[in-house]
């Protein structure tokens, strides 16, 4: 009998998405309910099985509260549990990350962390359900198949962004699974290495796997050495956590990093790891650091003389501080005397003033009172008349 989608195409278009919580959380049992009996009667398609992640991924698009987004984020992962078979499980997984690649570009910033925390929450599911298997080689190998096809490949259609994320969770989502000896977790961390040998990934995806994966790894067993020297000053050498192959890991890295195509700058990168597991291989600590034995010896008149020196120096910075500050005290108590100055004459002549402003603000001239003599006439007007009279 073939899976009959046509049938709930209602449920699609109108209850998955729409608004109200109530009306999706019904969907979402009906559509539960149908998985379990179409799963029954015959294996889904990769056809049936993306227009299926297609309608959750838009189910989880609607929901914008932050407590039922975590629930039905829950919820959605667990879908994969009820399939009748492991190859549809592992279809399942596949087509959620596809269907996510597919739709990241249109995720705006606001959505993007529930998107993030459903891809964390369905390798939570899975990585129980393989430890409750005991991670056994034949159930294992199907899913991490679908990873490199995926999350862990070299096929640029997917977003190294998603690539990033799910190399960044991986360690954290197993580790809380647990129940995987270090033969398996060698095993799952090889394709990260094949890709690591790949030239044409992007530097971010290099750094991101590098990183993430095998310098966390590094990082892990120095904060446990760490850790046990504080609290008795002796290394345990059994550890919580997952145990790792650290020579089998180094020798990964070592024969990616002697490939011909792999770039120099990288390659670096890689031998520089490759001794950092060779550390931890014997037990010790991958990052430590000890500080530079000096080749002479001192002694304390050397210690005393070095201290005296430093005082000196101590001293005359102090001093050319002191006498920097006082000559911009001077500089600018000099410019402000300057601009109090009263003009001069002429002082005008010369400057940037427009003339016509200048003369304007000139004080005009006081008008003198014409002098009147004694009868009474204009003393200048006397003065041309007589001017005028001839002699005689």
């Amino acid at each position: 009998m073939e899976a009959d989608l046509k049938s709930v195409e209602v449920i699609f278009a109108q209850k998955l998405a729409c608004g109200e919580p109530v009306t999706r959380q019904r969907a979402f049992r009906t559509l539960q309910d149908w998985i379990k009996q179409q799963s029954a009667v015959r294996p889904f398609t990769e056809a049936d099985m993306m227009r299926l992640c297609k309608g959750l991924h838009y189910v989880l698009w609607m929901q914008d509260k932050m407590l039922l987004q975590e629930e039905l984020a829950d919820r959605l992962s667990q879908l994969q549990l009820v399939f009748s078979r492991e190859e549809e499980r592992v279809l399942f997984v596949e087509c959620i990350f596809k269907s996510l690649a597919k739709e990241w570009n249109h995720i705006d910033r606001w959505r993007m962390d529930k998107f993030l925390m459903m891809m964390r929450r369905v390798l939570r599911v899975l990585f129980v359900h393989l430890s409750s298997l005991k991670w056994k080689k034949s159930i294992r190998e199907p899913y991490w198949a679908a990873f490199s096809r995926t999350t862990i490949s070299t096929d640029k259609s997917f977003p190294d962004g998603l690539k990033f994320h799910f190399a960044s969770i991986i360690l954290d989502e197993m580790d809380n699974a647990g129940g995987i000896n270090k033969k398996q977790i060698t095993a799952c961390l090889k394709p990260f290495a094949d890709v690591l040998s790949i030239r044409g990934i992007s530097d971010y995806l290099f750094e991101s796997i590098s990183e993430e994966i095998f310098a966390t790894i590094l990082h892990q067993k120095s904060e446990e050495i760490a850790a046990k020297m504080e609290a008795d000053g002796e290394v345990d050498e059994k550890s919580t956590g997952i145990q790792f192959d650290y020579i089998a890991l180094g020798k990964m890295l070592f024969d990616v990093g002697k490939m011909p195509e792999t770039v120099s700058k990288r390659r670096r990168k890689l031998y520089d790891l490759v001794k950092r597991f060779d550390v931890a291989a014997k037990g010790g600590d991958p990052y430590h650091f000890e500080p530079p034995v000096p080749q002479i010896e001192l002694t304390s008149k050397d210690l005393e003389e070095a201290e005296l020196k430093l005082k000196k120096l101590q001293e005359t910075v102090v001093l050319e501080r002191i006498q920097m500050k006082l000559e911009k005290k001077r500089s600018r108590l000099g410019d402000r005397s300057c601009s109090k100055k009263p003009r001069l004459d002429g002082e005008n002549e010369g400057s940037d003033e427009d003339p016509s402003t200048a003369t304007a603000a000139r004080p005009k001239k006081i008008k003198k009172k014409k002098k009147v003599n004694r009868n009474g006439a204009n003393a200048y007007h006397g003065k041309k008349s007589a001017s005028k009279c001839k002699p005689g």
